[in-house]
């Protein structure tokens, strides 16, 4: 069976190795299995996606002057709480914070 991977490139030079306790381990291994892949692809893919969200979540703005100044500006005045987010935070959560 054939598995194309966008993260796999054509030639592989390095190396990575990671150290892992055996459930860890086997709970990777299932997973691989029922996605049909490799434990080596499947932990490249899982790595390679969460990495492209990481650093999609950080990239750096390039803003004109201009914009840079009006950005600024709109941070420094303080927020508009409009009916709707109002009401929204009256509501009791859903939700409670874990630390």
């Amino acid at each position: 069976m054939y598995c194309h991977s966008e993260y796999m490139a054509a030639t592989k030079e390095q190396r990575l190795q990671i150290r892992v306790d055996p459930e860890r381990k086997q709970m990777l291994e299932r997973a691989a299995s029922a996605s049909d892949q490799n434990l080596s692809a499947f932990v490249l893919l899982a790595a390679s996606q969460r990495a492209e969200s990481i650093l999609a979540e950080r990239q750096i703005i390039d803003l004109s002057p201009e914009a840079a100044k009006a950005f600024s500006e709109a941070l420094a005045q303080p927020a508009h709480v409009n009916e709707r987010l109002a009401a929204a935070l009256e509501r009791p959560r859903r939700f409670r914070w874990v630390d």
